[in-house]
């Protein structure tokens, strides 16, 4: 017994360095072929890499412009399906392939992606398409930290922030998805960059949080510390169903809470 959890431990320690990769797992899946009307765009980060854009455009004049970020284990051009309900409702959506993924060079890494992800959205609202109508951030199960990252590093920027599936900190879903022996192992072992459940409660844009109460992957409880976390007008919808299903099993009610969001939030004329 004692020396099985000193080979746990040991291989915990070893994985340490790499505790990005838990996160981004390779997508081995087939591209999307039909992924509507879109512009692609290649912005250059920091450390020279190339990372791919798309900004899904609706057939209609565009009512708000929104960043929407994925889940970690897939290319943009796979979770189209997902984001479709809301182009379809006249809403322009922007996504990022991260690092390593699609077109996108580099490696992912928490830090970078966070770095990533703001230089993206100052691209985004400095386009004359974009700068004259709200911009509301979403963001789906990893997608959620970065979306929250970003609106609290950028609250100028953002009109309104929507999360789903999303979880509190890196190192608590780490440790939720591992034997419970390891849990406090983990917590103590680990760093993260930012933690979603602190930075939210600087947040002062609408916002609307939304997990399901069966939710296999992400505890509904980490919605609910989020939430008690937020401090501006905020709405927790709790929903049932997959991991991060909402927009594919609910678009229309959905979009109706979308659009609800959008009415309360505030188009800076500034930007």
């Amino acid at each position: 017994m004692t020396k099985n959890f000193s080979v746990l431990v040991f291989s915990l320690l070893l994985s340490g360095c790499s505790f990005s990769g838990i996160f981004f797992p390779i997508d081995n899946r087939p591209d999307e072929q039909n992924i509507g009307r879109f512009e692609a765009i290649s912005l250059t980060a920091s450390d020279g890499a190339k990372i791919k854009h798309y900004l899904f455009k609706p057939e209609t004049e565009h009512k708000a412009t929104i960043f929407a970020f994925q889940g970690s284990g897939s290319k943009v051009v796979n979770w189209y399906k997902v984001i479709k309900p809301l182009v379809d409702d006249g809403y322009q959506v922007f996504m990022m392939d991260y690092r390593g993924f699609g077109d996108s060079q580099g490696t992912a890494d928490h830090s970078l992606v966070a770095q990533d992800a703001s230089n993206a959205l100052t691209y985004l609202v400095g386009r004359s398409d974009v700068s004259n109508r709200p911009v509301l951030v979403l963001g789906q199960s990893y997608g959620g930290q970065v979306a929250i990252y970003v609106a609290h590093q950028h609250s100028e920027l953002v009109d309104a922030l929507i999360t789903e599936g999303t979880f509190t900190s890196f190192s608590d879903e780490a440790a939720y998805s591992s034997p419970w022996i390891v849990r406090p192992l983990i917590r103590a072992i680990f760093t993260e960059p930012y933690i979603a459940a602190d930075l939210i409660s600087d947040i002062e844009i609408p916002m609307l949080i939304v997990h399901s109460s069966n939710d296999k992957i992400v505890p509904f409880h980490m919605a609910q510390t989020l939430y008690a976390s937020a401090n501006s007008e905020k709405q927790l919808w709790e929903i049932r169903g997959k991991h991060v299903a909402g927009l594919i099993d609910l678009p229309q009610e959905y979009i109706s809470k979308v659009n609800g969001l959008l009415l309360l939030s505030h188009h800076k004329a500034s930007r």
